[in-house]
Formats: structure tokens, C-alpha cells, sequence
């Protein structure tokens, strides 16, 4: 009887093992052979926070709008149609900003202390804002690529704070006007970031540029100095807002700049920003020692004028009115880190647990029926 018992308990154990090498065997095969599930369309919800309502065109304002149609893969959400309801006179809508960030240049947005420990806004990273209301009651900037479900909140200043700011677009060499100016609004101490608007076969010195503003709006000014392409040279924008760059022998120079930059990238222009003086108006409408601007197959991108070109860079105008340049360009994420083996890591541990239970109980009952001598 006693030779029965301990041979179930062995079989129990070792049917137990293989139960534990099956179930840690499980996540690779299930990895190698299950289909990861890909979305074809993304939700995008606005939320209007403690001091308004927003609404989608003739809707009726309310605390939060969902867009309509969903946002297809890889695409861009449209916020033309979005209006602000602000209900306090001390605050102003100055545009929507992801979710669970903070508004341009928060203290919660940076890592950099003074000496008594506090927060400094003036190395805080910047928010990227969307739907942003101009001096006419339009919206600009109204574009914004999508990657998965994405929460937008309306970011509020302080109308006591505000100062207007304005953004030219100009032929580089006559300085002759491209496109109407726009002028917007911050609070004093903020670094909006400003982004070129598309102008067919021309290229903007710069992919981005951030200004702190100042008290005296007379500073408060970001000029983007538009180069005209040579012939036979043409731009062609996809629906993201990238930009590619066509030369005549049929090669691309892809995603040269952006009419839509993502709070990643804005974020990354802002950290990589180094002092490099600023290029003077008339000057070739590119950063100094800035990199080449070159096709896929080699080809370098000339200006009408037969000089060539650079890629636009990020500039960085501060309140010194000192001009900086990013080398380096933005966008880059880290990779998304998988949890799909955290259950079958702890099926195996509980398995496991059960083994050597079964084990130890199994030891102390032969050790109990062994006759004493």
C-alpha cells in the first residue's frame, strides 16, 4: 500500500512537470503563431477641462466631442470644425494639447531644479498645441497625426498674461509675402512652436521654430524665409503634412519637413535645440553648416538661383533674441515594451508552487509511516 501511495505521488509530481514545462514552453509557441491585432481606425476625444465647452460646428457645447468619422490608420485628425466656449472672463483658449500633459513650458514638464529644489520653467519641455485660435477667430494648425486612441484637452491661459505673437511666411530673397501672416496668442514666458505652412516648390529654412515670448510684442515674431526650388524640382505633401522633395531625375528627398509636427518631435527639437547664430534675412534660407538636402539616389536639391540646399533644422528664439539650431532630427520613440509573458509567468510560478507542496507533504507522510526500530 505504502509502494502505491508514493508511486501516485511520484506520478502526480512528474505529471505536474510536465504541465510546468508546457506552460513555460506556451509564450514562445503562442508569439511565434498568434496574430498581433492591428486597428484600422483610431478614436480621438476632446476634452474642454473646468473653464469652458467645445463643440464640432453647429453642435451643441458640451464637456467633451468625440470626432466623426473615426481617424484612419496612419492618419491625421481634423479639428477645422472645433469652437471654444470659454466661461470665465480672467481665461482664453489658446489651442488643445494631448491629455495628461501640462501647457507650453510647464514646471511639470521638466526635470531641471534651481538650487532650492524647485522646478525651472525656463528648461521645461514644450507642448505641442493643436487648434489654435488666431487674431481673425480662425483655427490654425488644425491638423494632427494620429498613432492610436488619443485624448486631446483644451489648453486655458490667463488673459491677464496674454500677448499676441506673429508668424510670417516670405520669399527669402525679395522678402516678399507667400502667404497672409497669422498672429496668435500666449501667455508671457511661453515657448509656442511654430511650424512652416506648405507653399508648393519652395522650401523653408527651418522645420520648426520655438519663441519665448515676450512682454513687448514687437519681438514676438517668427519669420520663415522660403527658398524657391529650382526647375523641374517640386514638393508633393501627403496627408500626414510631410513633405517630399521631387528633383528632376525622378529621386525623393522624403520628409524634408512638416506642416504637423507631433508632441514627440516638438518635445525632441526643443532638448537637442544648441546655440548657432541666427541667419540674417536675404541670407540662403538655411541654417549655417546645416546637412545637405539629398535625394535618395545622391542627388542634391538646388535653389532656382543654382545654389544648394540644406534640410530645414529647428531654430530656438529666446528672449535675448538669440537665435538656436538643432543638428539633430526629431521623432524618434522608444520602443513599446511587451507584458504578453507576465500571465504565463505567473501560471508557471503558481504551478510550480503546487509542486513543491505536493512534494513536501508527500516526504513528511513516508516519514510518518516508516516504522520506527
Amino acid at each position: 500500500m505504502k509502494n502505491t501511495r508514493t508511486w501516485g505521488h511520484r506520478t502526480l509530481a512528474a505529471v505536474m512537470g510536465c504541465m510546468l514545462a508546457t506552460t513555460l514552453c506556451a509564450p514562445a509557441a503562442f508569439a511565434a503563431t498568434a496574430e498581433v491585432y492591428q486597428p484600422t481606425t483610431y478614436r480621438v476625444t476632446v476634452y474642454a477641462g473646468n473653464q469652458g465647452t467645445v463643440s464640432l460646428g453647429a453642435g451643441t457645447p458640451a464637456a467633451s466631442v468625440q470626432l466623426d468619422p473615426l481617424v484612419e490608420l496612419n492618419g491625421t485628425a481634423d479639428f477645422s470644425d472645433l469652437a471654444y466656449q470659454v466661461e470665465d472672463g480672467k481665461y482664453y483658449a489658446k489651442g488643445i494639447r494631448i491629455a495628461g500633459l501640462d501647457n507650453v513650458r510647464s514646471d511639470r514638464n521638466t526635470d531641471t531644479v534651481d538650487e532650492s529644489g524647485n522646478p525651472v520653467n525656463s528648461e521645461g519641455a514644450d507642448t505641442m498645441l493643436y487648434a489654435v485660435p488666431t487674431a481673425d477667430g480662425a483655427l490654425a494648425n488644425t491638423s494632427a497625426p494620429i498613432t492610436e486612441d488619443t485624448d486631446f484637452v483644451v489648453a486655458y491661459g490667463i488673459l491677464a498674461n496674454r500677448v499676441a505673437y506673429t508668424v510670417n511666411y516670405v520669399d527669402a530673397e525679395t522678402g516678399t509675402a507667400l502667404a497672409d501672416p497669422q498672429t496668435f496668442f500666449g501667455d508671457i514666458g511661453d515657448r509656442p512652436a511654430a511650424a512652416p505652412q506648405y507653399i508648393e516648390n519652395y522650401l523653408p529654412q527651418a522645420a520648426l521654430v520655438l519663441l519665448t515670448l515676450s512682454q513687448d510684442e514687437t519681438k514676438n515674431v517668427i519669420t520663415f524665409r522660403y527658398t524657391r526650388l529650382a526647375e523641374g524640382t517640386t514638393t508633393v505633401q501627403q496627408p500626414s503634412g510631410r513633405v517630399d522633395v521631387e528633383a528632376p531625375d525622378g529621386s525623393t528627398a522624403v520628409n524634408v519637413y512638416t506642416t504637423a509636427p507631433t508632441p514627440e518631435e516638438t518635445a525632441a527639437a526643443a532638448d537637442t535645440a544648441t546655440a548657432t547664430p541666427a541667419a540674417a534675412p536675404g541670407d540662403p534660407a538655411n541654417p549655417i553648416e546645416a546637412e545637405p538636402l539629398v535625394t535618395d539616389e545622391g542627388t542634391q536639391i538646388l535653389a532656382a538661383d543654382g545654389t544648394p540646399l540644406s534640410t530645414p533644422d529647428t531654430e530656438s528664439i529666446n528672449d535675448e533674441d538669440n537665435a538656436l539650431a538643432s543638428g539633430q532630427q526629431p521623432g524618434d520613440q522608444a520602443p513599446v515594451v511587451s507584458t504578453a509573458w507576465v500571465p504565463w509567468a505567473a501560471a508557471a510560478a503558481a504551478i510550480a508552487a503546487i509542486i513543491v507542496f505536493i512534494l513536501v507533504r508527500s516526504r513528511k507522510k513516508q516519514a510518518n509511516e516508516e516504522p520506527t526500530e
